[in-house]
């Protein structure tokens, strides 16, 4: 069955966050071959590699994590995003705690274990949870209601 854009997106951004809040506050260049196989495909036209759909989703993702306020980048191109890393904000949704989990580990740990786990639906529930609460708490300091 074909996983939904709104599923492989979760996904994607789990995988994201996951890696920069492990890796805090050190930036990352987040490249599409780490986290999505295969990222490119032959173009005869330039006679080269290009991105495929799965880098260009890919892409957009962090694209749109950025726009969000959840990290910020040097550079972004269709081949990497330079630099990544957690804004204050987005760590701090990071660093909360699902309802469903009271008390238990944060988001950043939760979706952390289920990326290095490959636990996709774990991952999928916790992202979704997360970007609702991120919604809350990001939506003020992008200037939305």
């Amino acid at each position: 069955m074909a996983v939904s854009n709104i599923d492989q997106f979760n996904e994607t951004t789990g995988l994201v966050l996951a890696e920069l809040y492990a890796k805090f506050p050190v930036p990352k260049s987040l490249v599409p071959e780490h986290f999505v196989e295969p990222a490119t495909r032959w173009c005869d036209i330039v006679c080269a590699d290009v991105p495929n759909e799965k880098a260009e989703f890919f892409i957009a993702t962090v694209r749109w994590l950025e726009s969000s306020g959840y990290l910020t980048f040097k550079d972004c191109t269709h081949y990497y995003a330079q630099d990544a890393v957690l804004t204050a904000a987005g760590l701090e949704v990071l660093k909360a705690s699902p309802s469903s989990l009271a008390k238990g580990p944060s988001f950043g740990q939760s979706i952390t274990t289920a990326a290095k786990e490959g636990g996709k639906e774990t991952l999928r529930a916790t992202v979704s949870e997360l970007l609702g609460l991120g919604a809350r708490v990001l939506g003020p300091a992008i200037g939305l209601p």
